[in-house]
């Protein structure tokens, strides 16, 4: 027999037989591999960017959901008289977002997306785009995309997941901006679409004068925790928001939010007459400066009998902290 040409046969023939025994018995591991393989043509395939997009769209309609159902709750509605005085000023000084506006074009671009779907999301975006341009505070300064979300987050317009949802958008239309070979499917697109809508119906809802309530209200919050101060929530009850803890002492905070002006008398008396005398003293937190009258109040110099409040602070946000450690802690030794 001859030895070599067998060996030969045998160099021929091992390799296949072993990638063949590898596939076998890997071969769930594989399938799963190539199942999440969505394109060997462009690093951001059609398949991708529908995931991408449809997870966006999901994220979005939660959003304005959670918004729509915290403005929705009784306990969260805003005195009826501010309400309207809010409504004025935002007609006076404030460009809205009317969703209306876009709901005609976006329904059309959602039929443009069966056609051509990359017309669709551009279009999407450049409606976006409209809606953050309708909201910003005027300048001067020709604001990026990404550079009018930032402004609009800061300024407290957009929440910080409605931010990032927003960038989300943005960094899909850059894809398809910036790689022209993505090719697009209708349902990624349409899901693009759909994404937009969400988040400018979330938008308008961001801008409600009980939207901006409960931010204000979160923020206080999360300031008197970042300041070190313990916090015990309580059961909301249209009083107080929570409890505020300075050594064993216990300070009731009620959190106000005004659209404008000042924090007056008449608000203050109208406060005073719901927190009766108590065992715990409240402080009084507002975002707006307060009047003459509440400051000589502050002072001790125009007292209202039978009353649990101590104090009127505004506070805004990081470099007003000292006025309310301050503040907090004059009413917890009152």
């Amino acid at each position: 027999m001859d030895w070599k040409l067998l060996l030969e046969y045998i160099k021929v023939f091992i390799w296949p037989s072993v990638i063949l025994v590898l596939g076998l018995v890997f071969r769930k591991q594989l399938v799963g591999l190539v199942q999440n393989i969505d394109s060997v043509e462009t690093p951001i395939g059609g398949v991708t960017f529908q995931r991408q997009a449809e997870a966006v769209a999901e994220e979005a309609a939660e959003i304005e959901g959670e918004i729509a159902a915290e403005i929705s709750e009784p306990t969260r509605s805003v005195d009826q008289a501010q309400q309207q005085e809010d409504a004025d000023v935002d007609v006076r000084n404030v460009v809205e977002v009317r969703p209306e506006r876009f709901q005609r074009e976006l329904a059309s671009l959602l039929r443009v997306a069966q056609s051509d779907p990359t017309a669709a999301v551009l279009g999407a975006w450049k409606e976006l785009e409209g809606a953050l341009s309708d909201v910003i505070s005027p300048s001067n300064v020709l604001h990026t995309a990404g550079a009018m979300i930032r402004r609009v987050e800061v300024q407290g317009i957009l929440p910080a997941n409605l931010a990032r949802v927003a960038n989300d958008l943005r960094e899909l239309r850059n894809r398809v901006v910036h790689e022209g070979d993505v090719r697009l499917t209708t349902e990624g697109a349409s899901s693009y679409v759909a994404a937009t809508q969400s988040v400018i119906d979330a938008l308008s809802l961001a801008r409600t004068p009980q939207a901006r309530a409960i931010r204000y209200e979160q923020a206080v919050l999360r300031a008197f925790v970042d300041l070190g101060f313990p916090i015990q929530q309580v059961h909301r009850d249209g009083d107080l928001d929570f409890f505020a803890h300075v050594d064993d002492r216990q300070v009731g905070i009620v959190v106000k939010y005004r659209g404008h002006g000042r924090f007056e008398r008449y608000d203050l008396k109208r406060l005073a007459d719901r927190f009766p005398v108590s065992a715990a003293p409240v402080l009084v937190v507002v975002n707006v400066p307060p009047s003459g009258p509440v400051v000589d109040f502050n002072a001790g110099n125009g007292a209202l009998p039978d009353t649990a409040i101590r104090e009127v602070v505004q506070w805004r946000d990081g470099q007003d902290d000292t006025h309310l450690v301050h503040a907090l802690q004059r009413v917890a030794e009152s």
